[in-house]
């Protein structure tokens, strides 16, 4: 199920959403130091009771599970969801499996964080992954996302220009695992770059997402721990990549398609919506993580329907 099929914008602050949350305007009338203490006030009361794991987890809502390291925290879909959008400020989505951090660190002050879900697309076929011209992909994203700032300006929300690879896109084919970073400069952000940071790990029926959370200036902390958290997911034997059979469910696209969109912009495409987003909510600033699909010509020569083989 795509989670939204609207890309979007918002600008707040942090404490500004803790002013909501208790439902009055008393924030917007204090000092900004003030306003950072009652947050990180409301922060600790809302995650007292919120634990993190670790070790070998059955991920719930996916056949995967997670080996995850004393270094790293990992929350929960239902913990996930209350980082989110309660302390995030974010709309619901219960599409969210679960959320990475590093260990010992709070959400209101991590530089990264990541987000897992999970679309059961699936097979999708990787023979394109050698191939593709990642070059002209880009150029034809970043003509695609031109054309959506201008709707996304007609609703009033911030426009954004696709800057290039912050990470070229790489593709491990022994392992089944994709990734890639995107820069991205939104109209409202006051000339202060986003990072887009995604993986995909593939599997038999569908695709795992871990995409990462942070501003541009964090891109060499979420390379170095990039495959420390690659090795955490795997998929549980029968739902391999490996153990695809003929007949199975099969995407329809390859690995090129995951950038531009993939099963979102399926969606997109045939409600004729332009892109999907998620927002949010770090350090006091909307940080938009944006997968805006290629729906130009590259898409139109590679996109197909999804099929069993």
């Amino acid at each position: 199920m795509v989670r939204a099929i609207l890309a979007a914008a918002v600008i707040a602050a942090a404490p500004l959403a803790f002013g909501q949350a208790q439902e009055n305007n008393a924030a917007e009338e204090m000092t900004p130091e003030e306003r950072q203490a009652a947050y990180e006030a409301y922060a600790a009361d809302l995650l007292k009771d919120i634990d993190a794991e670790h070790g070998d987890i059955a991920l719930k809502g996916a056949p995967v599970t997670l080996h995850v390291p004393s270094s790293v925290d990992y929350f929960d879909g239902k913990e996930s969801q209350t980082i989110l959008e309660e302390l995030w400020g974010n709309p619901p989505d219960d599409t969210v499996l679960g959320m990475l951090f590093p260990a010992g660190i709070s959400p209101t002050v991590a530089d990264w964080g990541a987000v897992i879900t999970y679309e059961d697309s699936g097979y999708v076929s990787d023979d394109d992954a050698e191939s593709t011209d990642y070059d002209a992909l880009l150029s034809d994203m970043q003509e695609s996302t031109r054309r959506n700032n201008a709707e996304l300006s007609r609703q009033g929300y911030a426009t954004v220009v696709l800057t290039g690879w912050a990470e070229t896109p790489n593709y491990d084919a022994a392992n089944h695992r994709l990734n890639w970073a995107k820069d991205l400069l939104f109209s409202s952000s006051d000339g202060v770059h986003t990072l887009n940071y995604d993986m995909r790990m593939l599997g038999r029926g569908g695709v795992l997402s871990v995409n990462f959370v942070g501003a541009a200036d964090a891109l060499d902390a979420i390379r170095a721990v990039a495959p420390q958290v690659l090795a955490i997911p795997e998929f549980n034997e029968g739902s391999r990549y490996t153990d695809y059979q003929k007949g199975d469910k099969t995407a329809g696209y390859g690995v090129a398609a995951l950038i531009t969109g993939g099963v979102a912009v399926a969606a997109a495409k045939k409600i004729g919506l332009l892109g999907v987003a998620l927002l949010f909510l770090k350090k006091g600033w909307i940080i938009v993580i944006a997968l805006f699909g290629g729906i130009g010509g590259w898409l139109r020569r590679q996109f197909g329907g999804g099929s069993k083989t």
